[in-house]
């Protein structure tokens, strides 16, 4: 695969001159009747297309930037830095930029969703203003980026991502000039040949492999997928639809354990990787590449899928766990900052906060069918092979992470949250994950999000549970927690040669009203070793002492007291006010990729040789 991929590279590196293809689109995308598309959707999508016509993107979901119109292709727009090149893509490494640029800010504008989303207000609203913006920044970025050099053509990825822009893109604009071709279509016809023709090659050509696959690969296939179902002649530059198919069955059985959960261990990637399949279902189901077994095996998964991210996932305040960015595939939502809420309504069926995906999908039962619910034991919903325990009761939700640390024998994207516990009152996020922060731009924070010291479960220093050897590489990993049910407590471990991490769960109270944990380190077989824990809240939430061992947390107007038992020898209060927002990282959170906040946290030391009970209550206050 390496020899294959350093030809390809050689061959690829001189300017090629692209043959005409006739390029003559199929039935897919089929788009529904506008004039069934909401007050609320029209509006949202309105008022997007004009912030985009003003210059201003929203990176990563949260973070709004002002861009030029074009935008400056080669510009790092978070940082302000330029990084023009005239090299080749091939000898480029996008993970090292100079001058303190990082390449998923540049990246972002070049996912097009911004010209997705113009293509969109010009179908919906019939302006054309809309489509001529989104046609003008299509045929600057095709000037300024020409096949294969520059930043933009260092991942497969990218451009699988640009090739589902492109395909609905052209769908929506298409679909506004009502089948005969205006001054719209003539650029579009012209874009066709210049856009589909080198990206389908170089993302054949140079998908991804091994270690580096994961949900790369099937953004690729899928980028594939959508553009050879839309324009089948297309194949004779890449895959047919036949092979596309059984690629697209064998990505989304990787990409899925049998219980649902994404094999990556990160949360927002789920919602990722499987809009990435649904697209690429969709489209081979329509192209008639798609049928019979192989679409009910698919199907299933899919089914299974998303049935794990509305147990595992809380809407009203959702907290992700593991390493993963703000990613989506496409703008089917009316907020950026919602895009995967609006997904987990599509999937219950909450057709009013979720209408753009209700437009355009119908309703997800009718669309795909009923899930199989989740094993139980003890009251938790078991997911078994992802390695997560759910269970709500009593106005409490409580998560536990009993996973491998992350996919494959590298673990990627994994961070050090095994035994983790996360808890919502009410739908608050009460207890938290500290989430990801970034991948290239601060890797001090990257480390401390990742480790073990960043989540709840108990640590030691003197037994390590994996290293980091690289960005996306982790060395002496951990082996699988061990979990088993004792009645109604669940019994969780963590074994490192002759050492043992141990927490344990139960409910509290008679009627169920908190959490009973307890938490203990074996350093050798027999000899009690210190340890430490460290319970993480949300950011805006107020802790107070109201004793010595106990704790009042406020947040959202829910309130949840903590109560420590007395083994604790250490017992420290940190909040955001304390360390003056400094460079300590004890009360650093990320609520989403890129984006940094502060909030209190307890930190809690048990010293050797100390055979009291280390145990944390939390209770309704």
């Amino acid at each position: 695969m390496r020899l294959r991929k350093k030809w390809f590279e050689l061959s690829d590196a001189k300017p090629n001159r692209w043959q005409r293809l006739e390029l003559e689109p199929s039935v897919y995308p089929c788009l529904p009747d506008v004039a069934k598309a909401s007050e609320a959707l029209l509006e949202a999508v309105k008022k997007d297309a004009d912030r985009i016509v003003s210059g201003k993107l929203r990176f990563f979901g949260h973070l709004d930037i002002t861009v030029d119109s074009p935008p400056v292709w080669h510009r790092d727009y978070q940082s302000g830095i330029d990084v023009p090149t005239d090299k080749v893509a091939f000898k480029l490494d996008h993970r090292e930029l100079s001058s303190g640029a990082a390449i998923k800010p540049l990246w972002e504008p070049s996912r097009w969703y911004g010209p997705v989303r113009l293509a969109q207000a010009c179908w919906l609203h019939s302006d054309n203003k809309y489509g001529d913006l989104a046609l003008k920044w299509l045929e600057d970025w095709a000037k300024k980026n020409p096949p294969y050099f520059g930043w933009h053509w260092t991942s497969a990825l990218e451009s699988g991502m640009r090739l589902i822009a492109f395909t609905w893109i052209d769908a929506f604009i298409t679909a506004f000039e009502g089948g005969s071709i205006g001054s719209l279509g003539k650029r579009l016809a012209k874009l066709r040949q210049e856009i589909l023709l080198p990206h389908v090659w170089f993302t054949w050509r140079h998908r991804s492999f091994g270690s580096s696959a994961n949900n790369h690969l099937l953004g690729e296939l899928s980028g594939l997928s959508v553009a050879v179902s839309r324009w089948p002649s297309l194949s004779k530059f890449g895959p047919t639809l036949a092979r596309l198919s059984k690629l697209i069955e064998r990505e989304t059985l990787i990409q899925f354990n049998p219980d649902g959960g994404n094999f990556e261990q990160g949360l927002n990637y789920h919602f990722y990787s499987w809009e990435f399949c649904w697209e690429a279902r969709q489209a081979l189901n329509v192209s008639g590449a798609l049928h019979g077994k192989r679409q009910a095996i698919i199907d299933n998964r899919l089914l299974q899928a998303a049935s794990y991210f509305k147990n595992v996932q809380v809407d009203s305040n959702p907290w992700d766990y593991g390493d993963s960015d703000s990613a989506y595939v496409l703008p089917w939502f009316l907020k950026e900052q919602f895009a995967a809420i609006e997904w987990y309504q599509w999937l219950v069926g909450e057709s009013k906060e979720s209408v753009f995906y209700h437009f355009m999908r119908s309703n997800f039962i009718e669309c795909i069918g009923l899930h199989k619910s989740a094993p139980e034991q003890s009251g938790w919903r078991v997911f078994s092979d992802t390695g997560f325990l759910v269970k709500e009761s009593g106005g409490w939700k409580a998560r536990v992470d009993v996973s491998p640390l992350g996919s494959g024998s590298m673990a990627a994207h994994g961070h050090l949250d095994a035994q983790h516990f996360s808890l919502w009152l009410n739908g608050v996020a009460m207890v938290i994950d500290p989430g990801t922060g970034d991948y290239h731009g601060n890797p001090t924070l990257r480390n401390w999000l990742a480790s073990r010291n960043a989540h709840n479960g108990p640590n030691s220093e003197s037994v390590s549970l994996a290293k980091r050897k690289g960005l996306f590489l982790w060395g002496n990993i951990h082996p699988r927690p061990l979990w088993a049910f004792n009645g109604d407590v669940l019994e969780t471990e963590v074994r490192i040669g002759s050492s043992a991490f141990s927490r344990t769960i139960e409910p509290f109270g008679c009627s169920e009203d908190g959490w009973l944990v307890r938490d203990s380190f074996e350093e050798k077989l027999g000899q009690l070793g210190a340890f430490s824990v460290r319970w993480q809240f949300p950011p805006n939430c107020k802790v107070d002492p109201i004793g010595e061992m106990s704790f009042r947390v406020e947040s959202n107007s829910t309130v949840m007291i903590v109560e420590l038992g007395e083994g604790w020898s250490v017992v420290e209060l940190c909040k955001p006010d304390d360390i003056g927002k400094s460079d300590n990282m004890d009360c650093i959170v990320s609520p989403c990729f890129m984006k940094t906040d502060y909030a209190p946290c307890l930190k809690l030391s048990a010293k050797s040789g100390n055979n009291s009970d280390f145990t944390t209550v939390f209770r309704v206050g």
